[in-house]
């Protein structure tokens, strides 16, 4: 039998959610939390739906390992649900290489750390040290690279309408996602074509997505 001291412990360290639309990329970041011994491995959460549930569901102290996209919303959505409706949750954001774009939107949106997917292994489990002794921490390699990158030129909603194109949505979906008219969304876009240079939505998506901008 395990001891109950031991098990009451156990029961004290922050629970890990990881959430990703791939369930493939939840299992392989969840097998790494679970060797990490400061934190117990808690659920997985494909969409907002089981998220949701599953931070509504824990009381205590939770720390939520994020990927840049779930099934049903992108990194932008979730974060701003997270600060409206659970602030207490810290967050940690994991993006691929050709995705830091989505790493500078979740500095801007106050996630308390991010890796970088090849440099997981190393770094998660420092970065989930740092988090349950209370310190938000940011990797040097990464401070370094946003340091030394030209001012962000987009704004807020340029970077809402971008992440939707990443996504798939067309101009009527995205007018429809954010309640604006369709001819809006075009005038957004053609700021956005101007701002980076590029002439198509494919264009766009790859300058954003490889945060070359």
């Amino acid at each position: 039998m395990i001891d109950a001291t031991v098990q009451d412990a156990a029961l004290e360290l922050p629970e890990v959610i990881v959430a990703d639309r791939q369930a493939i990329v939840c299992q392989g970041l969840g097998s790494l939390v679970a060797q990490i011994a400061a934190v117990r491995l808690g659920p997985f959460a494909t969409d907002l739906a089981s998220l949701r549930k599953a931070l509504g569901e824990r009381p205590g102290r939770v720390v939520l390992v994020l990927g840049v996209r779930l099934a049903d919303a992108d990194l932008g959505r979730v974060l701003d649900m997270l600060r409206r409706d659970h602030p207490r949750v810290m967050v940690v954001v994991v993006a691929e290489e050709a995705e830091f774009a989505f790493i500078r939107t979740a500095v801007k949106a106050g996630a308390h750390s991010v890796c970088m997917m090849g440099q997981v292994l190393s770094s998660l489990p420092r970065v989930l040290g740092h988090l349950v002794e209370g310190h938000s921490i940011l990797p040097a390699e990464i401070l370094k690279r946003l340091m030394g990158e030209q001012g962000d030129s987009l704004t807020r909603r340029e970077h809402e309408i971008l992440g939707l194109l990443v996504d798939g949505l067309t101009n009527f979906q995205i007018s429809a996602r954010l309640g604006l008219s369709e001819n809006t969304v075009k005038y957004y876009l053609k700021a956005i074509y101007q701002k980076l240079d590029v002439n198509s939505r494919g264009g766009a998506i790859a300058k954003y997505v490889a945060g070359t901008y």
